[in-house]
């Protein structure tokens, strides 16, 4: 019985010394970002162009209260500044026009129920391969989070992501019991669902795999559902010596009330990176998101889902949110980039972007071209200049939405400082 107790004590030793060396600790973060701009977006360079000045302020804490916990509560305000009304409408330096809101707050536990199992529960952000589907929207100057959990298994060569996301909440809570507050609501709300897959690098070569699922449970036309959609795809990135390529892919099927979706994505990049040169690398790429055909009574207009859609659209973001932008008539981009790379803090970027809807109503199928140029001084680690201007050269397309026909021109200038 003793050899019994001094086996087991000494098997168990080593994970009691382990906590014991666990110090419980309270790390701060934040980032602040403020940036002005320049708007003459709407292709008449008669009038003045509008401006602004953005700031974004986010300061958070990580807890590890015990050994594989970790608890991230982060909080953000959001404002164009100058912009603060008393309740009379009036503006006043003195007013408080509330813009503070929960950006992250989740707890994150390792080992859960197995080693290689990670849990994580509450309002975060979910980003994915290069953000084309799913992504944070950093530029945006508020964000976007999802509230639910997540479960990730690692395995030695993969990592599988499970989730379920609350996008939309119609049920209120109720604090006190009454017949009015706990009657039944319908579920009308909308729900988003995900597997993703993703293939550890080996040989400079990464694969993803994903599947989502977003839905309701509304049903406006009796028999059908307002809206259910799968979305399947692929992503792969990867370098052979100084040729490097990224591509993309997926299909989208379900319902949105009567009408049956059917819709499809297909992009491609293909680059050369030049060592030791200011013209660090150069690349050339295309993207397909198909659309509906004028008449046409299924859906067959892609969608995005939550991507990070400033990052491939062009910077003016006419093009932000597909198929809206598009009025569900799709998308053609051919786009070409060139980084350039002065010093290790110093690089500017070019990107040229020509496009076209991919179904042609009456009025043509061209869209027009944009051309994005930055540049980037980073002074140190955590403090980073940027500038950018952009010129837009409207279409038929274009020139009728907005009924104007010159160049659309947009710039801004931006200090982004993070600890």
């Amino acid at each position: 019985m003793k050899s019994l107790l001094l086996i087991s004590t000494l098997l168990l030793l080593p994970g009691i010394l382990r906590c014991q060396d666990f110090t419980p600790s309270v790390t701060f973060h934040g980032d602040l970002r403020i940036r002005g701009e320049v708007d003459s977006r709407d292709f008449n360079l008669s009038t003045p162009p509008n401006a602004y000045t953005l700031l974004r302020t986010r300061f958070g804490l990580e807890a590890r209260p015990s050994e594989n916990v970790r608890v991230v509560i982060m909080a953000r305000d959001s404002r164009v500044l100058g912009s603060e009304t008393d309740p009379s409408g009036n503006f006043n330096t003195l007013s408080d026009s509330k813009n503070l809101d929960l950006h992250q707050g989740y707890v994150e536990i390792a080992r859960f129920l197995s080693d290689g199992i990670t849990f994580r529960a509450g309002r975060q952000e979910l980003s994915y391969a290069n953000e084309r589907m799913v992504g944070p929207v950093g530029w945006n100057n508020v964000g976007r989070v999802f509230d639910g959990a997540m479960l990730r298994f690692g395995f030695p060569d993969v990592t599988l992501d499970l989730f379920g996301m609350k996008t939309a909440e119609v049920h209120a809570y109720a604090p006190v019991a009454t017949p009015a507050a706990t009657a039944t609501v319908p579920d009308n709300g909308q729900n988003f669902f995900g597997i993703y897959t993703e293939l550890k690098p080996a040989g400079g070569h990464r694969a993803d795999v994903y599947l989502f699922y977003q839905g309701n449970r509304a049903r406006t036309a009796t028999g059908f559902q307002d809206f259910r959609r799968v979305t399947a795809g692929g992503y792969a990135r990867g370098a052979m010596e100084n040729v490097f390529y990224e591509a993309e892919g997926g299909y989208q099927g379900g319902e949105r009330g009567t009408a049956d979706i059917s819709a499809f994505m297909i992009t491609g990049l293909l680059g050369y990176t030049i060592p030791g040169s200011v013209l660090n690398q150069i690349a050339v790429g295309y993207e397909h998101l198909s659309g509906t055909a004028p008449g046409e009574t299924d859906d067959r207009a892609f969608e995005p889902l939550y991507a990070t859609a400033h990052k491939f659209h062009g910077f003016m973001d006419y093009f932000i949110s597909i198929p809206g932008q598009t009025d569900n008539l799709g998308l053609r981009d051919l786009v070409g980039k060139i980084a350039l790379k002065f010093s290790e803090t110093v690089g500017a970027g070019v990107w040229y972007h020509r496009f076209n809807l991919v179904q042609t109503p009456a009025g043509g199928d061209d869209l027009g071209h944009e051309l994005d140029v930055t540049a980037t001084l980073r002074y140190s680690g955590a403090v980073k200049f940027e500038a950018g201007f952009s010129a837009f050269i409207p279409g038929e397309v274009m020139r009728a939405r907005f009924t104007g026909a010159d160049a659309g021109l947009w710039g801004y200038l931006a200090t982004a400082v993070s600890f």
